[in-house]
């Protein structure tokens, strides 16, 4: 269990100063300009992790920053059952890190039962929190992510039962130098091929952002469901192609003779049904969503719309202000929990997005606290605001 703990990777920022905010008033420093921020606005992307295949050219060691290409968490092949809890990880260029090369016989014992929850992300260059090769039953919720590169990268071979919600994420700001080919990011990496052994759910979260949901490739058993994501648009230099749900080549089809498949390197892949992929009950204030993109062959579910997202304000970083003027009732589903029952994810009295009236969505902890000795089993204990009081939604055992 890792927990409360304070981490700027890259001193040359203004990380203390929205650390101390952060545990004094629950939100960042809005007034001050991540411009300055050296690892954020100032540092090429490929200068710390880049090779010669991502970059085209060889180490410059001049400007080399291999040095920040680390993590907060990282994880080689480890069992699992780990929590990360109320962690504020600021500056850096990755969060919390997952690897998992066990051989393929037995692979399914490690990197099992990881819950993140009641962190802080802010300005983190590359990927927030990032599961590699095969991952199994994690639940990510009610995190802050603040103007990060990619919050979730998922880039899997094999993985199943996660279960993202009441999160809140604001991307407003543009990452790198003005010349950097990594300045614009996406909400989900995804990889080339991947296989479910069981559903992912990312549902009831709430965003700000300036780009594509997923940009390219596909990922199986992907169910995304009653959340609210507003875009900054043109504010976060951003366009309507450029920051497209699905990647800005959303309308390309494939040359004759030519499957999906094949040009699933210029957008999220279409092949939902093939792969159970469930869009349904979001509200995203896209102009392609859902009309245009439904017309271009994705088929998104009919209770998604396209209205413009009522939240209470969109400052950077303020959770409160990701709370809904008005109600926005959510569709009623089910998960799939890893011992194979069912959770009813009840319609009445639900709403979309994160926020549930004064309250983040939250369920109850995963089945695996209960049987680790000495675990802290109130499933959020976060001490800095309103939003650690748990709902009434049902139990996920």
């Amino acid at each position: 269990m890792i927990e409360d703990c304070d981490w700027i990777q890259d001193l040359k920022s203004h990380g203390e100063e929205d650390l101390a905010s952060i545990r004094k008033n629950g939100c960042v420093r809005a007034d001050l300009d991540p411009d300055d921020c050296r690892l954020w606005h100032k540092t090429f992307w490929g200068s710390v992790h880049g090779n010669l295949e991502d970059t085209e050219s060889r180490v410059d060691i001049e400007k080399d920053a291999r040095a920040f290409d680390g993590d907060f968490f990282r994880a080689w092949t480890i069992a699992g059952y780990v929590i990360l809890r109320r962690n504020i990880i600021l500056d850096a260029f990755n969060g919390i890190h997952f690897f998992n090369d066990a051989p393929d016989s037995i692979v399914e014992d490690f990197c099992r039962n990881i819950v993140i929850e009641e962190n802080w992300f802010v300005r983190i260059r590359d990927n927030a929190i990032e599961a590699e090769d095969y991952a199994w039953n994690w639940t990510v919720r009610r995190n802050r992510f603040v103007d990060c590169y990619m919050p979730y990268s998922l880039e899997m071979k094999r993985s199943g039962f996660f279960y993202v919600y009441g999160n809140l994420g604001w991307n407003l700001h543009r990452p790198g130098p003005d010349k950097d080919d990594r300045n614009f990011g996406q909400l989900f990496k995804f990889p080339k091929k991947h296989e479910a052994v069981g559903p992912h759910y990312v549902f009831n979260n709430s965003w700000m952002l300036r780009g594509p949901i997923s940009k390219r490739y596909r990922f199986s058993q992907f169910h995304h469901l009653n959340n609210a994501i507003g875009y900054y648009g043109a504010e976060a230099q951003s366009t309507p192609q450029a920051s497209a749900p699905f990647g800005a080549g959303w309308q390309v089809e494939p040359p004759a003779g030519q499957d999906e498949q094949s040009i699933e390197d210029l957008h999220f892949t279409k092949l939902w049904r093939e792969l159970d992929i469930h869009f349904d009950g979001d509200l995203i204030d896209h102009k392609y969503f859902p009309d245009a993109l439904q017309g271009a062959g994705y088929p998104i579910g009919p209770d998604a719309t396209g209205d413009a997202v009522p939240f209470r304000s969109t400052i950077l970083g303020k959770p409160e202000g990701l709370k809904l003027t008005a109600a926005v009732p959510a569709i009623a589903f089910d998960i799939n929990l890893p011992d194979g029952r069912k959770q009813a994810i009840p319609a009445l009295g639900h709403e979309v997005g994160a926020w549930q009236g004064q309250q983040l969505f939250n369920l109850d902890g995963p089945m695996f606290y209960d049987d680790w000795p000495n675990a802290e089993l109130s499933p959020c204990a976060a001490k800095d605001d309103e939003s650690s009081s748990p709902n009434d939604a049902p139990p996920q055992a």
